[in-house]
């Protein structure tokens, strides 16, 4: 069992070592911040030790199971989620229950994944409206509504998918209710068309509403994190029955270079219409033909497992046809010696993972020739040039 801590006087950020370097990156300027963690971090209850005599924790409100996040509405009601994929509204120190949702039998809560974004409509208490961003058990992603299906059943450490939803609050119950029938998909609709998830972590992470309206989404790159993940038959990753599910196509078959494939959610920041789910015109890759393809969402790239961000506050516009939802400041859990802060400034911008982490270059990545399939070699010739497609390097 988990309870809310309030800590007085603001939050408490460790000593940090910092390492600022800017560079460019596919013709877009690209900032970054990787972080040293100092060693103690690891020594459990040492920051309750440390607090600074102003300082003091009050109990809100008691009883959560994995409780992963926490957001207010605009007249400071009280909404946490838990992992399992409950919702839970509190007033006056009070849990109300039953809880405004209960998608646990959806949600695959195993190791890292679960139910862990959830933003609320800007004009929560006109719209009522609320997003979820989660992952999928595999089990009802593939047999839901079919005989096959067993509420009671679930299947982990297999490949499924990350999904957004959107459900609408009904304003008779003051908003501790949904609206029957108010579920509406963004992202995730089939097997086909959600986030990728092939490994125990590096799957769903935050979602925020831009200053434009817009919504954002943060997402892994899907792969493993032991070794290099580079896709096909030597990955420990769930590549090949990815590929029999249709959950990704062979040119996603790449492992961590998902990151930088431009046709696929992983390893990225998406924004989208939150009304629809469709990315938006003033995306740097919008395909009009395509607004719902994977290349029309994209904000950002280049991540590992961007597992949450914020938005800067006073930043951004509120036109979102102007493409500045804001800047965003994105933590994105490191592989081996770096932990990263990026700064995401405009739409574009490639922050180089796998080929970086940090500002440092990864050679077990870079020196694995990888193809991109998507990008034909525009010298292939057999005999002449017999490289067919263009390298992620």
């Amino acid at each position: 069992m988990s309870g809310l801590i309030m800590r007085g006087n603001g939050l408490i950020f460790p000593p940090v070592r910092k390492t600022l370097s800017l560079g460019q990156m596919n013709g877009r300027m690209m900032t970054r911040m990787p972080l040293w963690l100092l060693v103690w971090l690891c020594v459990p209850g040492l920051l309750r030790a440390q607090l600074p005599p102003d300082f003091n924790r009050q109990p809100v409100v008691e009883g959560f199971e994995n409780a992963v996040g926490l957001t207010f509405d605009e007249e400071g009601r009280l909404y946490v989620w838990e992992k399992a994929g409950r919702v839970w509204v509190v007033e006056n120190g009070e849990r109300i229950s039953p809880p405004l949702i209960d998608i646990s039998e959806e949600v695959g809560n195993w190791r890292d994944h679960g139910l862990l974004g959830m933003a609320l409509h800007p004009n929560f208490r006109e719209t009522g409206h609320l997003y979820l961003l989660y992952t999928v058990d595999r089990h009802h992603l593939l047999h839901h509504g079919s005989s096959s299906y067993d509420p009671a059943t679930d299947e982990y450490f297999a490949p499924t998918i990350g999904r957004v939803t959107r459900y609408t609050a009904d304003p008779a119950t003051g908003y501790t209710s949904l609206l029957p029938n108010s579920r509406q998909i963004l992202i995730g609709e089939t097997p086909q068309t959600g986030i990728p998830l092939l490994h125990e972590s590096h799957g769903v992470g935050t979602l925020l509403f831009g200053t434009d309206g817009s919504l954002l989404v943060s997402c892994g790159d899907g792969g493993s994190y032991n070794g290099v993940d580079a896709g096909g038959p030597e990955s420990d990753a769930y590549g090949t029955q990815a590929l029999q599910d249709g959950i990704i196509r062979p040119a996603e078959d790449v492992g961590a270079f998902r990151s930088q494939l431009i046709d696929n959610h992983n390893g990225k920041v998406l924004r989208i219409d939150p009304a629809t789910g469709d990315g938006l015109p003033s995306n740097p890759f919008f395909d009009l033909g395509a607004p719902r393809a994977p290349r029309s969402r994209v904000w950002a790239l280049g991540f590992r497992n961007p597992f949450r961000m914020v938005l800067m506050p006073g930043t951004g516009s509120h036109n979102p046809d102007d493409g500045e939802p804001g800047v965003l400041y994105v933590g994105d859990s490191g592989s081996w010696a770096w932990e990263e802060l990026d700064i995401v400034r405009e739409g574009g911008q490639n922050f180089g993972w796998p080929i970086f982490e940090g500002a440092h270059l990864m050679w077990p990545f870079f020196s694995r020739p990888t193809p991109n399939l998507d990008l034909p070699h525009p010298g292939f010739q057999p005999g002449l040039c017999d490289i067919a497609h263009l390298r992620f390097q």
